[in-house]
């Protein structure tokens, strides 16, 4: 049998599909990493919230404490709509990687398909050769001189 002259190219599609894979998990841990982050700092800003709360109730208000929890939850405010910005991108990278895997899936897959074609060509091949072997032999073992 002949083997299938594309093997090569199969073989590096394989590869780059596994480095899309590689890739899109990268990506997709780089966005929960980011969620996480947010979730943190959203944690952070309502224990400073609650304790802004709790300042307030005290019969002697304690104007620096307030101020400096008031600034603090303000500057992660801003680091919230920072990372907000950057889980953004991190989707959009991760769609990219997710349809850049798509398509690397696709060209496996076609290849693959023209190998299982080759092969089946190759069996019937090989068949068709082992029945005209057979028919001669039948031929000429029946063949009346």
């Amino acid at each position: 049998m002949k083997p299938f002259p594309l093997e090569k190219v199969l073989d590096v599609r394989r590869h780059a599909r596994q480095e899309r894979r590689h890739a899109l998990a990268a990506a997709m841990a780089d966005e929960q990493q980011l969620v996480d982050l947010k979730t943190q700092r959203e944690r952070q800003k309502q224990q400073l919230l609650d304790e802004l709360a709790s300042l307030s109730q005290e019969e002697a208000l304690n104007v620096e404490a307030a101020a400096r929890r008031r600034y603090f939850v303000g500057q992660i405010d801003i680091q919230i709509m920072v990372i907000d910005q950057q889980i953004d991108e991190a989707r959009q990278i991760v769609e990219q990687a997710r349809s850049a895997l798509i398509t690397a899936d696709q060209d496996v897959k076609a290849l693959e398909k023209l190998r299982e074609q080759h092969l089946a060509e190759q069996v019937y091949a090989e068949n068709r050769r082992n029945e005209i072997v057979l028919t001669e032999q039948w031929q000429s073992a029946n063949w009346n001189w």
